[in-house]
């Protein structure tokens, strides 16, 4: 019983490691440039040792990808429990969101090189499904939070769930790309750091979603 508690201690701390290195190399050249020899070299392994945790690159990269997404859900749930209504669960997921970006550099890298893919890939793969389908969750969770917040009260009742927060979605998304790329140069434009920038996009939010009632 001992041995296999070890056994399987190791093999997930190689996994782990395996995906550690893998999501540098996919942050710094992307998925299409990146390859299993690299990978394996970096991470101090033979190359036929990544086989026998992932079966392709693809199932690497979408297994890490889904680590990544999952991450920034459970981090987007733990901050619900301190929401009073749909309202401040719609603004604490962007708050969250940006909080991601700053505390897992590598995880947002890699979900943003995920988002704008240009590849496309077979989604009844089922590594491919998992990244997917998380998305969908935190998608999901955001329309339901707008939707709690309109029937509570808290968030104008004019406002289309479905729709607002495709809104919502595309500008954090845009918003904390733009600012991360750009950092330097926007300082120079407005004077403005990064976290200003985010917080004033908050105040922004909050004002659109306010009830009117």
């Amino acid at each position: 019983m001992r041995r296999n508690s070890l056994e399987k201690k190791n093999k997930e701390e190689k996994m782990n490691l395996i995906m550690n290195v893998a999501e540098k190399i996919f942050v710094e050249k992307g998925y299409e440039k990146a390859t299993m020899t690299e990978i394996a070299k970096r991470a101090d392994l033979a190359k036929g040792t990544l086989y026998l945790y992932f079966s392709s690159k693809k199932d690497l990269y979408f297994t890490s990808v889904e680590r990544a997404l999952s991450t920034l859900l459970r981090s987007i749930i733990e901050k619900f429990s301190s929401c009073k209504n749909g309202f401040e669960k719609v603004v604490s997921m962007g708050e969250t969101y940006v909080s991601f970006s700053l505390e897992y550099v590598d995880y947002y890298k890699l979900i943003l090189n995920y988002e704008t893919l240009e590849v496309h890939f077979d989604d009844k793969d089922p590594h491919v499904k998992k990244a997917y389908e998380k998305s969908e969750e935190i998608f999901k969770l955001l329309v339901s939070s707008v939707e709690e917040g309109i029937k509570d009260g808290s968030i104008d009742k004019r406002l289309e769930p479905l729709k607002i927060a495709m809104v919502l979605w595309s500008e954090i998304t845009g918003m904390v790309q733009q600012v991360s790329l750009r950092e330097t140069l926007y300082e120079k434009w407005t004077g403005l750091k990064p976290l200003q920038i985010y917080e004033y996009y908050i105040e922004v939010t909050k004002k659109m979603l306010a009830s009117l009632s």
